[in-house]
């Protein structure tokens, strides 16, 4: 009887422990069928590569995001990581006094898993006034937030949209005040709106190393901090918005009170980052184009955002633009015209970097005047292009090319037009999804 007992007894022990192992396990994120396909670990002493890379240069709320204090050096555990520096110059301009900095991805990244690994600064009312974050944001010509002139280069080589800000999903934003970790969504189409999810702080210990990450689903987005789950952001209704972003790393100064003002920094502090990854798994039938619709932007904007209207080998931009007539679209309110009063060649593409490997199917509706010298879809990935021809259409007629093979995560999609005076081309629901 007594062994009986001792058995119950350790059984009871153990089975406590493994039910809080399986509730530990389940709260980590699933990253079963992700793979990793961009990395970034900022190993090398120096400057981030200009490739992947654009400083955020720019003066807002009281501090200024400067160039020459993001590095990648040693940090506090003698290892090389990413230093956003959060330095005080006594000889600028009062305004301009404050000196943080930040990163911005040349690449834009859609659903899928993003993590990084950070040491932040401040936790004491004595070290504040660094706003510290980890986040997705589309770069855009109709606001200041980056700084002029940070992604033109980009934009007039037919890398990026000029305008592509649709959502911003922020992993964590921390004012250097507290230890608390904040998470927030926000819409910037037709306006301006955000809402965190619940809940949506978390208490730190500022003085380790922190893993934050967020999974960007169709319908949702997951927040985890060290590998446990924080909260969820559904994405229904007027949040349901969709198109690859640029990914950001920053540490601004804010001259906040809420905040505790700004001041003066510790000598040689930085936020550090270790790493930053991107994960992505296979989403059959979801759509990988942005704004597939042409129904984002503001009252008046006639750029089809997170598209690229191109400005090289002879295109001419100024054919291409959004028009809003609900009796007119196929789908919702606005569609693309191209269409000029001249003679023009126009290309209008959408870039689609760091999706998943296998086949594709693409799908567009379109109206045609006809008679152009070249009206086409174009479908370029893996060394290979996949052509089908637009004929003329007085009705919305569906285009489809069918088992695209994409085996190099990336994927151009292009709208090609060139045509004589007033010669035009209609274009509604465009999209690129995985077969089943």
């Amino acid at each position: 009887m007594k062994k009986y007992l001792t058995v119950l007894l350790i059984i009871s022990l153990i089975i406590p422990t493994f039910t809080l192992l399986a509730q530990t396990k389940s709260n980590r994120p699933n990253l079963q069928g992700y793979k990793i396909l961009f990395e970034e670990n900022f190993k090398k002493q120096g400057k981030p590569e200009a490739k992947d890379w654009l400083f955020r240069n720019n003066k807002k709320m009281g501090g200024v995001s400067f160039p020459a204090n993001v590095i990648q050096g040693k940090g506090s555990d003698g290892e090389n990581h990413l230093l956003i520096k959060f330095t005080y110059d006594a000889t600028r301009r009062a305004e301009e006094q404050f000196l943080g900095g930040g990163l911005v991805s040349t690449h834009n990244f859609g659903y899928g898993y993003y993590e990084t690994c950070v040491k932040l600064y401040g936790g004491k009312k004595e070290l504040s006034g660094l706003h510290q974050s980890f986040w997705s944001m589309g770069l855009t010509g109709t606001n200041e937030a980056e700084g002029a002139n940070v992604r033109d280069s980009l934009v007039n080589a037919d890398i990026i949209p000029a305008e592509n800000r649709v959502l911003e999903i922020d992993g964590f934003e921390l004012d250097s005040k507290h230890n608390t970790l904040g998470q927030n969504y926000h819409i910037y189409s037709p306006t301006h709106k955000s809402m965190s999810p619940k809940p949506n702080k978390i208490d730190k210990d500022l003085s380790r190393w922190i893993t934050i990450g967020y999974e960007w689903l169709p319908d949702r987005i997951n927040y985890y901090c060290d590998g446990e789950y924080l909260s969820t952001k559904m994405l229904d209704g007027i949040w349901n918005v969709y198109a690859p972003q640029n990914f950001w790393l920053t540490a601004l100064p804010v001259n906040l009170a809420s905040w505790g003002g700004l001041s003066t920094p510790l000598p040689d502090v930085a936020m550090q980052i270790k790493y930053f990854k991107y994960y992505a798994k296979k989403l059959p039938r979801i759509n990988r184009i942005g704004n597939s619709d042409f129904e984002y932007g503001v009252k008046g904007n006639l750029y089809p955002i997170a598209w690229i209207v191109a400005r090289t080998n002879g295109n001419d931009k100024s054919a291409a633009r959004v028009v809003t007539d609900s009796t007119a679209a196929f789908n919702g309110k606005r569609f693309l015209l191209v269409q000029n009063d001249k003679a023009y060649k126009t290309t209008v593409k959408q870039i689609l970097e760091y999706i998943p490997n296998g086949n594709y199917t693409f799908s567009a509706y379109i109206k045609s005047s006809g008679g152009q010298k070249r009206s086409a879809f174009v479908i370029k990935t893996s060394g290979k292009e996949y052509t089908t021809f637009i004929n003329q259409s007085e009705k919305w007629e569906k285009i489809s090319i069918e088992k695209v093979k994409v085996k190099n995560n990336h994927a151009v999609i292009e709208i090609q037009s060139e045509a004589i005076p007033n010669q035009w081309l209609k274009v509604d629901k465009v999209e690129f999804s995985e077969m089943k």
